[in-house]
């Protein structure tokens, strides 16, 4: 097994359950990449991990104790995610990454079906000895991959995309609270479907009156939409992926509800719209992946929030969400803060809310937090 030398001071977030290690925080490192036991400067041991000097994070920690990154060690990982998620229903995340002990792998469960995604270059070495032990463990008909994200291609490794087990269905059903959605595993985002939002959706579904407005930006396959339209409000959803929005028609028309559509970018649709709604929801993609993006950002989401609060309803309620561990929740507030300011609107924090319990927050993982979502309420004197 290699051997890597923290310099000093720096074992100390190991010790307290941090996995990343950085170039600049080891003072000994060997040439080649491999499984490897990271020490102290101080002489003491500190974590059992994978050290590849071309990762971007050179040295990730699966382990705190001593031991190997066998079979037998993964086969204990997945069975103790499994035991987590019991309960959740047919579609949950299943591997939320660093958050479960094991870095760089995130397997979201469709029913029999499992998608995952490899980010990082140690979790791709260590693939002939994990993907067995996942098997093993959760039995599944087929198995897809979806690793074509930047994460990957920053650790300088090629997209894999497609079946690496098995079974698997082109078209996958995802159920949700009685709502089926068609998901073709071609889908451009993420492994096919947004789990993160689900208590989120159920929230809001319990918010939602007959009659009502409701206009849901970025909607993707319309989760929200759909939601709205079965507690009999009018649905208005719009995103620029026109196969997501195929995927809603096709759930729209097997539950019998209606969703209007409107296909286009976010920030021009919202401008081109008039009336007012009681429930918008702003939901776009991870806009900030590193920390020199934020203002620009920023500016984007004040224009996209502007334009919300200029649709809503008297005492209506806006939904601002951000999928970007940079983003902070003190951010959506300033965002908020100033879209408010720019339409002279006085607002009330209803909620702020965060991933549910499949997609884990480690207290000594803070970029392991990463959903936040704001709901506003319009709360003019």
């Amino acid at each position: 097994m290699l051997r890597v030398v923290v310099k000093p001071g720096k074992g100390r977030k190991v010790r307290n359950f941090y996995p990343n290690l950085y170039r600049d925080e080891l003072q000994e490192a060997p040439e080649e990449a491999g499984v490897a036991e990271a020490w102290a400067a101080e002489g003491d041991f500190l974590a059992v991990g994978y050290y590849d000097p071309r990762s971007r994070v050179p040295f990730r920690a699966y382990r705190f104790d001593r031991g190997p990154l066998n079979r037998a060690f993964f086969r204990e990982r997945f069975a103790r995610a499994l035991r987590k998620r019991e309960g959740l229903g047919s579609a949950h995340r299943l591997v939320h990454g660093e958050a479960d002990g094991l870095p760089g792998l995130v397997v979201d469960r469709f029913g029999e079906v499992l998608v995952l995604q490899v980010r990082t270059r140690g979790m791709e070495a260590l693939r002939e000895v994990w993907l067995p032990a996942l098997l093993e463990v959760v039995a599944p008909k087929g198995v897809y991959e979806r690793s074509d994200l930047e994460a990957r291609r920053q650790e300088g490794l090629p997209e894999r995309v497609g079946v690496v087990y098995g079974e698997v269905p082109e078209v996958l059903e995802v159920e949700e609270d009685g709502l089926l959605f068609p998901i073709p595993l071609s889908l451009a985002q993420k492994t096919g479907f947004y789990l993160d939002q689900r208590e989120n959706r159920r929230l809001f579904e319990a918010m939602v009156r007959p009659g009502e407005r409701v206009l849901d930006v970025y909607s993707y396959v319309g989760a929200f939409a759909l939601r709205a339209a079965r507690k009999g409000a009018y649905a208005l959803a719009v995103d620029k992926d026109l196969e997501a929005l195929a995927v809603l028609d096709r759930a729209a028309l097997r539950a019998g509800l209606r969703v209007d559509i409107r296909h286009g970018e976010a920030l021009s649709v919202l401008k081109g719209l008039e009336g007012a709604f009681h429930h918008v929801l702003l939901d776009p993609p991870t806009l900030v992946k590193r920390p020199e993006e934020l203002p620009p950002m920023k500016r984007h989401l004040v224009d996209l929030t502007r334009e919300a609060l200029r649709l809503l309803a008297p005492e209506g309620y806006l939904w601002l969400s951000s999928c970007s561990y940079y983003l902070k929740a003190e951010d959506l507030l300033e965002v908020a803060r100033r879209a408010a300011a720019d339409r002279g609107m006085r607002l009330r924090v209803h909620a702020l809310t965060h991933q549910p319990g499949d997609h884990p927050w480690s207290l000594h993982i803070p970029e392991s937090l990463y959903l936040k979502t704001l709901i506003l309420q319009e709360d003019a004197l």
